[in-house]
């Protein structure tokens, strides 16, 4: 498996773009599109999939032009993909539509070789991708390097999400945590030095 990391938009929202198989997939595509195409362009690799961790406007902004008909995500989200004020598009003055249809993916399902944890607190259907055998999980705004995701906007929960972190603290601590914004970390590192309270 191979990730490419590009920070984009006006949030610095981490977009990762990940090889494996054959297949390239794009989790939470921020806000400029040219950018993940010009990755995928310089490395020979078609656009198979495009999945969300969460529905805010800042990990979809270049969703709508990326050439994939449907986007993955957890269905607690859907309706913040159409609505501004729930994505918080409005609140930054880029009001944002999606445009794509949408597939579904819920807690335990395998998806394009990572299982979907669910992982609500930040937003209702907020997920990570984990891969046991590359030791890697895609967090989203759920973890982050010595912390976690607001909690809130909208539909943000904190006991969910603190009983979120503890279900992602239980994976072994050599697993690589890409956060939807900030640098990588490990649970190990999370589980000493985390700032969850």
């Amino acid at each position: 498996m191979e990730i490419v990391t590009l920070t984009l938009g006006p949030l610095r929202t981490n977009c990762s773009i990940v090889r494996r198989n054959g297949r390239t997939l794009v989790v939470d595509p921020a806000a400029d599109a040219k950018a993940i195409l010009a990755v995928l362009d310089q490395r020979g690799w078609k656009l198979d999939a495009v999945a969300l961790t969460h529905a805010h406007f800042d990990h979809m902004l270049a969703l709508n032009d990326l050439p994939v008909s449907e986007v993955y995500l957890h269905p607690m989200d859907l309706m913040q993909l159409r609505d501004p004020a729930r994505n918080l598009s409005a609140r930054f003055g880029l009001p944002f539509l999606c445009r794509k249809s949408t597939a579904l993916l819920e807690d335990g399902a395998i998806f394009e070789g990572f299982t979907v944890l669910h992982t609500p607190g930040h937003t209702p259907g907020s997920i990570c991708f984990y891969d046991e055998a590359e030791s890697v999980l895609l967090s989203g705004d759920t973890m982050f390097c010595g912390g976690c995701g607001r909690v809130d906007f909208p539909g943000g929960d904190g006991k969910a999400m603190m009983e979120s972190l503890g279900r992602l603290l239980t994976l072994p601590e050599s697993t690589t945590v890409l956060p939807g914004h900030g640098c990588e970390t490990t649970i190990g590192r999370e589980k000493r030095g985390g700032n969850y309270a």
